[in-house]
């Protein structure tokens, strides 16, 4: 399931669906179930990037002419079609929008897996850090955060797997982490690598993003550890989400941006 409900509403390729007998592909995750309202002032690092003026995924301020976002949602897509509306906890309204001059997607982002799914977007201007825009901090490279850490995840996405909109209200849930080697049990024949970390109520679940929070922030203790990807289903118990692990690709955001 990825998570982008941009993606599926936009290009009409990206879908969430139940897991098969055999697992074939993931499917991107784009939504919060199970979270509350949440006011822009207190998560001021959540954007939400448009494709043509509408949303079609989340992302992060890491610095006034920088965002974070996933590699799927950039994926075979130009700077001129994006931008990015900062400081506004409703969708589609109010805040700042800036365009995106520059779109660097991971050279090794594999659309088959998955992998590496992580793309740094440059603007054409600076956005006015304000209390309810401003620029969250990134974990440093290659630590490991402990499972059962629990995670701050935020964006727009659908509340139920079965809606056909998503709210206008910018939401939040909070999810513990999930050890890549159970997370990767669950998933059987499907690929977790060192570039992924999972979070969710494993056996219970309830709580998850979905379709339209791809490319949203996982937060740890403050800091950007996460960025939401994929998954099966949204909020499953059988199948915790897969967000982009961003300390292991740390050096690549380093390298561009200079963050």
């Amino acid at each position: 399931m990825f998570k982008s409900i941009a993606i599926c509403l936009v290009l009409s390729v990206v879908v969430k669906c139940a897991p098969q007998a055999e697992i074939n592909r993931p499917n991107f995750d784009g939504r919060i179930v199970g979270g509350d309202d949440a006011n822009i002032e207190d998560y001021p690092y959540q954007l939400s990037l448009l494709y043509h003026g509408s949303h079609m995924c989340g992302a992060s301020i890491i610095g006034e002419k920088w965002a974070l976002t996933a590699g799927h949602c950039t994926n075979k897509l130009a700077a001129e079609d994006l931008s990015i509306r900062a400081g506004s906890s409703i969708l589609q309204s109010g805040g700042q929008l800036v365009n995106v001059t520059k779109i660097y997607q991971h050279p090794s982002f594999n659309p088959d897996t998955i992998d590496y799914d992580i793309s740094l977007l440059e603007l054409a201007e600076s956005i006015i850090l304000t209390k309810s825009a401003s620029v969250i901090s990134l974990v440093d490279a290659n630590i490991k955060i402990a499972p059962g850490t629990e995670t701050i995840i935020t964006g727009w996405g659908k509340e139920h797997e079965s809606d056909n909109f998503i709210p206008n209200q910018l939401q939040v849930v909070e999810v513990p982490l999930v050890s890549n080697e159970i997370c990767a049990e669950m998933y059987g024949g499907w690929g977790i690598t060192d570039r992924m970390i999972c979070a969710g109520y494993v056996g219970e679940g309830g709580k998850d993003a979905c379709q339209g929070d791809s490319g949203g922030p996982l937060v740890v203790n403050g800091k950007l550890a996460g960025i939401v990807s994929w998954g099966y289903g949204c909020a499953d118990p059988e199948f915790p989400g897969v967000y982009s692990n961003i300390s292991s690709m740390r050096d690549f955001v380093t390298e561009i941006s200079g963050i």
